[in-house]
């Protein structure tokens, strides 16, 4: 009885060993999610490497290699000189919680309104 119940798992392990498909419907499917992964991650790189191209000359669009790009960058802040921001910035409390500072009205100063300051008496 032992010999047979042995010689019926071997033929089912042979059956079930052969007979099963090789790779499942999910593992086909983690295959190709990272196959097409690995694909972008390339095209990217491949990007990031290639030459300078245009890619809109009436825009001006040019594609460079980031290492190309990076030292353009930087030679550009090297030459600039250093100067003061010509960018307005608003007080950015509320009027009247501006910490000590003058509501927005108060603020403007002379030369802006075209009037002369008011002389302080003490």
């Amino acid at each position: 009885m032992f010999i047979l119940f042995c010689g019926f798992a071997v033929v089912a392990w042979v059956l079930f060993r052969f007979a099963a498909p090789a790779q499942t419907n999910e593992e086909k499917r983690a295959a190709n999610r990272i196959a097409k992964a690995a694909a972008i991650a390339q095209e990217e790189q491949d990007k990031l490497e290639s030459p300078a191209k245009w890619i809109d000359k009436t825009k001006g669009t040019v594609q460079l290699p980031i290492d190309l790009a990076m030292q353009l960058v930087a030679n550009d802040y090297q030459v600039k000189p250093v100067q003061a921001s010509a960018v307005k910035v608003e007080v950015p409390y509320p009027a009247g919680l501006g910490l000590g500072m003058p509501a927005p009205a108060a603020a403007a100063s002379p030369a802006a309104t075209g009037t002369a300051s008011p002389e302080v008496k003490k």
